[in-house]
């Protein structure tokens, strides 16, 4: 492992860039009273898929702990203190200047790190730079390879989106061969979707329709789910009485691949790929030198092996010219992503049935 990436540009941004601040409220806190941030520590926030939260957990705790005996500048994540997402986002999302972040940011979504005041305040300007070694850069295509110099796109690893079909539901219908075979009528109410808050977490898939069939195709996607539910309560259900369960499951990996071998359910793969979940993580640019240990035991054998368990990947284990499917890039940075969220969610509940979010 050679260095964190960081642009010959950085020195003069970081003292140049200004932005005009936009109403916040101060976050110190949790709701608990957990501290944010901590001075004079590497603070660290991290967003992980709730299948894998746990396991990470345990593994930084083990490293963070070990760190910290033999380090003078200790590291710090409220992730790791029962610190809650939504508290840690919106700390980041009022965040005017750079004590006012994290050293490091772990984000497994691009809700937070793609809302564009963020954006324009921390990646745009390179006060966040990318985390990624440069032997797992190397293994990057051209194009996610620019994304990640050029755009300033801190990629360091994927999972995947992909549909568990029920296999003891008995359907008269074809099985779909690719992603916008999903809008066809004839799979109304056969699909459930992972959600959460009241909300589906599909934007990427959503997008994708989008981008190759129009707006209306959201709402006729719509259409055909027949739950939005917590994807624990989607595999509780699968291979059950459960009259509600639906043959095509759309799941992140990560709970998928937790199936129980006992439910008679299995992965469908399109021949277009899944689509890809990606893992974004950050360091400030001013403090590269000092966050290298903690990028070097992400990188290391037993954060991998903990990823591998919820089907992620790290930069550097994953095939980048395998077939898959995402969004355009180009667009996503030229746009707010909790604008293009809600949106895509309107347009997504006009076609839900009213119980859809109904357990």
């Amino acid at each position: 492992m050679q260095s964190i990436l960081a642009t010959p540009e950085n020195e003069n941004i970081l003292g140049t860039c200004s932005i005009s601040p936009s109403p916040r409220k101060k976050i110190d806190t949790t709701d608990a009273g957990i501290p944010l941030l901590q001075k004079g520590a590497i603070n660290v926030f991290i967003n992980m898929p709730c299948p894998l939260k746990v396991a990470t957990r345990n593994c930084l705790e083990q490293f963070i702990t070990a760190y910290n005996e033999v380090s003078r500048v200790p590291i710090y994540s409220p992730s790791l203190q029962d610190g809650k997402t939504k508290d840690i986002e919106g700390q980041l999302k009022s965040a005017q200047s750079e004590d006012e972040i994290p050293e490091i940011l772990v984000a497994s979504g691009l809700h937070t790190v793609f809302s564009e005041a963020f954006r324009k305040r921390f990646i745009d300007t390179r006060i966040y730079v990318p985390a990624i070694p440069d032997e797992a850069l190397s293994k990057l295509t051209d194009t996610y390879r620019h994304l990640v110099l050029d755009k300033n796109i801190g990629i360091v690893g994927t999972g995947f989106w992909n549909l568990v079909c029920d296999l003891s539901v008995e359907t008269t219908v074809p099985y779909p061969k690719q992603w916008t075979d999903l809008v066809n009528p004839i799979y109304r109410d056969q699909i459930s979707v992972h959600g959460y808050n009241g909300k589906a977490s599909i934007a990427a898939l959503l997008l994708l329709l989008r981008e190759r069939l129009g707006n209306q195709a959201i709402t006729d996607f719509g259409q055909n789910i027949r739950n939005i539910w917590h994807f624990a309560e989607i595999l509780k259900r699968l291979d059950t009485d459960e009259p509600r369960r639906t043959p095509f499951n759309l799941l992140p990996n990560a709970a998928s691949v937790q199936m129980p071998s006992k439910k008679r359910g299995a992965i469908f793969e399109f021949q277009e790929g899944p689509v890809l979940a990606p893992m974004l993580m950050y360091v400030k640019a001013s403090k590269a030198e000092l966050c290298k240990p903690f990028v070097h035991f992400f990188f290391s054998e037993v954060m991998r092996k903990n990823l591998r368990r919820g089907d992620f990947y790290l930069a550097d284990d994953f095939d980048w010219k395998r077939e898959f499917c995402f969004p355009d890039w180009n667009y996503l940075v030229k746009n707010d992503y909790e604008q293009i969220s809600e949106s895509l969610n309107a347009e997504l509940k006009k076609g839900l049935r009213p119980d859809a979010f109904t357990m």
